[in-house]
């Protein structure tokens, strides 16, 4: 009685090759299909990976642009109300101090 392994053995001239005892493929063949899915998944990663940078990189960019706009904005509604921009800021700090415990207490 042959066992599988030598059942799958197939003579190609003076070298023998073996093939899956399952679905009958070179082993040769299968190891370059699993090599071409790997460079796929790679590719595939590879530009998924671009593809999160860039949007990082945009993402960045227009925070810093709402920033600016914001210090711009901030900086205008001081110029036109100084006095409404002073008690906002002394509001402000005197909630914090308020709110804030103080480190010294005793």
């Amino acid at each position: 009685m042959k066992s599988v392994m030598e059942e799958t053995k197939v003579e190609s001239g003076s070298e023998a090759r073996t093939g899956c005892a399952f679905c009958g493929h070179d082993a040769q063949e299968l190891g370059k299909r699993i090599e071409r899915a790997v460079d796929e998944a790679k590719d595939a990663f590879s530009a998924t990976l671009e593809d999160g940078k860039f949007a990082a990189e945009r993402l960045l960019k227009r925070g810093r642009y709402a920033v600016e706009d914001g210090l711009e904005e901030a900086a205008h509604n001081v110029k036109r109300n100084p006095f409404g921009a002073l008690a906002i800021a002394f509001a402000t700090g005197a909630a914090l101090a308020f709110l804030v415990p103080r480190a010294t207490k005793k």
